[in-house]
Parts: C-alpha cells; structure tokens; sequence
C-alpha cells in the first residue's frame, strides 16, 4: 500500500479509479458487468460503473470484498435486514440494498434509492436488530475514506500507530465522516486503537 501525500482530503472527497488503483494496486477495482435495475441512485450507479470498487482483503481492520468479481453484489429487503418490517407484512420489497464489501461480520450495504451506506450486523437480523448504524453519505464517500485507511497500514502495524490513527480519524472528520457522523469509523477507530496502540486509554 502507498504512504499518504498531501492533497488527500481532495482526492479521497471524489475518488479516481487511477488514485483508487494507487492506494489499493492495479487492477484492484472490479465493475459490475450490469448494474442492478433497482439501483436507483445516481452517484451510486456513476461510481461503479465508472469507478468501481476494490475486490480486496485488508486484513489489518478485517475488510473483504474479494467475493465481489466471482458473486457481485449480494442484493437484499433492508426493510428485513433492519427490522423495519413486521414478521406478517407481505407486501412487496420496496428498500433494496447491495453489499460491496464487510469489515468481518459488518456488511456495507448501498441503500439503492439514495445510495448512502449503512452497516448491516447479521448477529441481530432475528430480533429486529440488524441495523449497525451509518458508514457514509454516499459510496464514493465510504471508498475514499476506505482508500486513506489502506494507505497508512504499514504505518499501523510497523511504525507510530497513534500518529496514524490519529490523523485517519482528522481526515474523515474532514470528509464528514467523524464519530457523529459514521457509526463506521467510529467503531473502527476504537478497534484499531485497542489492537495497535500501547496506551489506546490514554486518548
């Protein structure tokens, strides 16, 4: 993975397929052949048309979505998933969702009218609990993020964990993804502290 470089900010708000290739390697981003019908949002339909999104395993922070080029995007109710319909409603699916990706049991599912992100934990899905929280606004907005935190892995692992966390946690709040606004980062960042740095309490 490259180290970061001035300009992240700009580059991570409106991510390239050639700055996405630089984070996570050529040849990474995988491009649904057809886009689902039921993907209605804009953005969302751009960005993986155009764009994509990286097939890769980031074992660091738990991340897979190498399953993506062999099976595509897992297309379900979020209605169900989230608990948002009673067990006797049997009208028609209206609120679909499409995953691109799971940090270990946590699914990213891109709501398909709107296109924001929202988390899925399969652990609560039968009593109604499925709801994780938000990741991000928008697909591109969750991929860009996702390509900051590939670029400081070497320096999570190896070298001042702290530093690193510490400036992945100003560049999201810098992109609006922060503690009050991604239930994603949020969590994810106090994962990583207990893991890597030595004192994560004293923050």
């Amino acid at each position: 993975m490259t180290t970061l470089d001035a300009g992240l900010p700009a580059a991570a708000g409106n991510p390239s397929a050639a700055w996405l290739e630089s984070c996570f390697g050529p040849g990474t981003l995988w491009r649904p052949e057809t886009l689902p019908a039921r993907l209605t949002a804009p953005d969302a339909r751009a960005f993986l048309g155009e764009v994509g999104v990286p097939a890769v395993g980031l074992d660091f922070v738990g991340f897979d979505a190498t399953d993506l080029p062999g099976r595509g995007m897992w297309e379900a109710d979020l209605d169900e998933l989230f608990g948002e319909r009673t067990p006797d409603d049997d009208t028609p699916p209206g609120n679909w969702g499409y995953c691109v990706g799971r940090f270990d049991e946590l699914h990213l599912m891109v709501a398909g009218d709107t296109g924001a992100v929202r988390i899925y934990h399969p652990d609560g899905w039968d009593h109604g609990c499925g709801d994780g929280g938000r990741a991000a606004d928008s697909l591109p907005a969750l991929i860009g993020a996702l390509a900051l935190l590939a670029g400081l892995e070497e320096r999570i692992r190896e070298g001042d964990a702290r530093a690193a966390l510490d400036e992945f946690a100003a560049l999201v709040e810098e992109l609006g993804q922060g503690p009050e606004e991604s239930d994603l980062w949020a969590g994810l960042l106090e994962s990583l502290r207990e893991e890597y740095q030595e004192d994560p309490d004293e923050d």
